[in-house]
């Protein structure tokens, strides 16, 4: 039987089946998120970037990013054409020009996964001149600041991604999942009143 043609207990007991099934989501479900998420990251002036996440009910869970950062002329502007409503992200677009503003746009900074794990605080961030004019020190003072900055883009990545995971785990989300791919069903009328 197709799905509308089961009975309330049934049709919850076809939902519960198809969400534990290892194969309703064996497919890569993120990759929109993750596309968004480099693209964001490459307007900020992030390149060679790779993502990571595990989730979403463990210890650890969470997401990271390794890649390259080099100052990205009018990210600022771009970043608010790209996601205008996205105001954390504005905040750090922001951030991030200010830093460089202090360091006359010398920044270069490093990202690299240092951990089993991936989350936010897995990686290492490493700055660095790029064109030697801002020495070790001076680029120091805004070592946290840019980890801060790096862990918050990885966190509103994850957040995102839980987000999606969260819905298409929704009985709304398997029951659409159901109906379109027209999955039918070999339940008795009354088997929801053995259950």
């Amino acid at each position: 039987m197709i799905f509308t043609e089961l009975n309330q207990g049934n049709q919850e007991r076809a939902i519960a089946e198809i969400r534990d099934n290892d194969g309703y989501l064996d497919y890569e479900w993120y990759k929109p998120l993750s596309e968004d998420f480099e693209a964001i990251l490459f307007i900020l002036g992030f390149y060679s970037v790779k993502t990571y996440f595990s989730g979403f009910s463990s210890q650890g869970d969470g997401a990271c990013f390794t890649a390259k950062y080099e100052y990205g002329k009018g990210s600022v502007k771009a970043i608010k054409k790209f996601t205008p409503l996205d105001d954390e992200l504005h905040s750090i677009a922001q951030r991030l020009q200010d830093i460089q503003a202090k360091v006359i746009y010398d920044l270069g900074i490093t990202i690299e996964h240092t951990s089993r794990y991936y989350h936010e605080k897995s990686v290492t961030v490493y700055l660095w001149s790029r064109r030697d004019l801002v020495s070790d020190d001076k680029l120091y003072e805004y070592d946290e600041e840019v980890t801060e900055l790096i862990e918050e883009l990885s966190s509103g990545y994850y957040k995102r991604l839980n987000e999606q995971y969260d819905y298409l785990m929704s009985d709304e989300a398997v029951k659409e999942h159901i109906i379109y791919n027209e999955l039918e069903f070999d339940y008795e009328e009354d088997d929801d009143e053995n259950n």
